[in-house]
């Protein structure tokens, strides 16, 4: 009996302790080998990522300086902004811009402009246009720093020249220089100053880059411990399916293994900032993240598992069927479409094909571009300005002194024929109409003329009684209640006080037309969202503004009033713009308007 129970004992009794050993010795190295491979990986994804990030910044800068240039705004000054602006985000630690004798043509330290720079890749001879990147070690906090050192030549070859020629050009003397519009970035006409020569696109300039690493370390040293976790881990699973011999145990584990994954990639997608819609091959969603919700206005409970043609048919054309299964479609939509304010999105449908090539099924990513396509319409409003400024100058010159001998004429034609006679009349009119049009090209041209700022410290809150005092006898005919509220600290404001004026009495007349049979005007002062910003808002209780007309109010000549000339919000834009603040209205027909003003301190 004892010999029949040695004969069905497991063969694993009598293994070898040295070829378990050396089983384990094996696994131990697989798993050695493999956490150390995926944390190389992590470190070379880690460090290529810093790497796009820094020429990423070297790109911005680059058009920066091309907008500047073409914009006829480029100067050091403009340049030391663009610099100081683009190393605000705090894991940029500095931004320099050198020769190659080293000197600091720029810095996001405005102290170290002008002093050189020892730097050994300057001079490097095999420094490519991408650049070359180190990492280096601050002396003096022991912090570790990605360096980024690439030639700064914001131009493709030949048009750095061609722009230093035309600025060039434009600084002889007798050559007129182009009026430019004012916004965000943009400086004085090009004018010569010392210096430069030394700049311009085209000279041998390097760009140095300097990214804080404490956040990749710390994900580097989160991957170590999670490596070792992962190791340690593997290795006992291993040990134990080479032990129990793909038992029922060992199976059991892959699928709750499986599960974790299938959980956390859900989590992940559920979490993305982008809109994921995923269909099978008969068109029914499988995935549906709560993006996706947001833009459509439906939840995962409402539309997964059912038919998209059913539940989401606004974006029936993005899943075709038949022929056309295999198509990859990218345009633009609103979602939801029933919104009075709905997201202005940027869709990409793409096929999920098998080995075979067979369409399985289909995945519809959403981005949203609203903020990006409010940004394109205030560019293309600073160019419109820009275009309007130029034909100022042009009107001034060709229609203002025609006009002169038009009215002289027709004075000396009007004396010859009494007042009562027709032809008097007609005289009579002409110069009316000539008066009329030169005080159009008047409000033009004080609207195009760049004027410069007064900046003073005003009291605020005897600053919006004097502007209020202005309509108490417009208001009070009209019977409009008007109050007034300063709720922040600061007791003084930096502005030009006529100017800013002219702004609020602009925006209390158009509030004061809007409520002919009475309402409520309210200016209120307080501390903006930003740190250092006043908000200023006017508030009214009149007709308010049609939504297809709100975006348009601000555009030069664009007007509703059968007697405006379209200039006066327009000039409230400038004026607010050239302060450097925004301006923000918001209106509902039949229910009123706010307009916002947010100013620096």
């Amino acid at each position: 009996m004892k010999k029949e129970t040695k004969i069905v004992t497991s063969p694993f009794a009598y293994a070898s302790p040295w070829i378990l050993a050396t089983a384990i010795g094996m696994l131990i190295a697989i798993v050695f080998f493999f956490a150390v491979n995926n944390l190389q990986r992590e470190k070379r994804i880690l460090t290529e990522s810093l790497f796009n990030k820094g020429q990423a910044i070297v790109r911005f800068i680059g058009a920066g300086t091309r907008a500047s240039m073409m914009m006829g705004g480029a100067n050091p000054q403009q340049f030391q902004h663009l610099i100081e602006q683009a190393a605000g985000e705090s894991s940029i630690l500095y931004i320099a811009v050198a020769d190659s004798t080293g000197k600091i043509m720029a810095h996001s330290t405005p102290a170290l402009v002008g002093a050189n720079l020892d730097h050994p890749l300057l001079i490097d001879p095999e420094l490519t246009p991408l650049g070359k990147y180190q990492i280096i070690s601050d002396p003096k906090t022991k912090q570790k720093v990605f360096e980024i050192v690439a030639p700064f030549k914001p131009f493709m070859r030949g048009r750095g020249r061609f722009f230093k020629q035309h600025m060039q050009a434009m600084q002889q003397p007798g050559r007129a220089t182009p009026p430019v519009g004012k916004g965000p970035g943009d400086g004085p006409p090009c004018q010569s100053f010392p210096g430069q020569e030394a700049w311009l696109p085209g000279e041998n300039l390097s760009i140095v880059v300097g990214l804080d690493m404490a956040e990749q370390d710390k994900i580097i040293q989160q991957d170590r411990y999670h490596m070792l976790y992962m190791s340690i881990a593997m290795l006992l699973v291993a040990i134990g399916g080479w032990i129990a011999l793909l038992t029922a145990q060992s199976y059991r584990s892959s699928q709750k293994t499986l599960m974790n994954m299938r959980a956390f990639t859900d989590l992940l997608i559920s979490r993305l900032p982008v809109g994921i819609i995923a269909t099978n091959a008969e068109g029914h969603i499988q995935t549906f993240n709560s993006t996706a919700a947001r833009f459509t206005g439906k939840t995962p409970a409402q539309t997964v598992g059912h038919p998209q043609a059913t539940v989401l048919p606004e974006i029936e054309q993005l899943i075709p069927s038949g022929e056309h299964a295999g198509e990859v479609i990218d345009r633009e939509i609103f979602l939801p479409p029933d919104s009075p304010t709905p997201n202005h999105l940027r869709v990409t449908s793409v096929p999920i094909t098998d080995t075979q090539g067979n369409t399985i099924g289909r995945v519809v990513l959403m981005y949203d571009v609203t903020e990006i396509k409010k940004l394109e319409a205030q560019v293309r409003r600073h160019d419109r300005l820009v275009a309007l400024g130029k034909m100022a100058a042009g009107v001034a010159h060709e229609v203002r002194n025609p006009l002169s001998s038009i009215k002289g004429f027709a004075t000396l034609l009007g004396s010859r024929f009494p007042a009562e006679s027709e032809e008097g009349e007609a005289a009579r009119l002409l110069i009316n109409e000539v008066e009329r049009l030169n005080r159009s090209i008047t409000e033009l041209l004080t609207y195009a003329r760049p004027l410069p700022l007064s900046m003073a410290e005003v009291e605020i809150e005897p600053f919006i009684e004097a502007s209020l005092k202005l309509i108490q006898s417009d208001a009070r005919e009209l019977g409009v209640a008007v109050h007034h509220e300063v709720a922040q600290r600061r007791k003084q404001m930096r502005l030009d006080k006529d100017r800013l004026n002219q702004v609020l009495l602009n925006l209390y007349l158009n509030s004061l037309q809007a409520m002919e049979h009475g309402g409520q005007l309210e200016v209120s002062v307080r501390e903006g969202d930003l740190p250092g910003t006043v908000e200023i808002t006017v508030r009214d209780t009149g007709s308010g503004i049609a939504a297809d007309i709100l975006e348009r109010v601000m555009d030069p000549y664009f007007t509703t009033k059968p007697e405006g000339t379209g200039l006066g919000l327009a000039m409230v834009y400038k004026i607010i713009d050239e302060h450097g603040g925004t301006i923000k209205i918001a209106s509902k027909e039949g229910q009123g308007t706010t307009v916002s003003i947010i100013l620096p301190g």
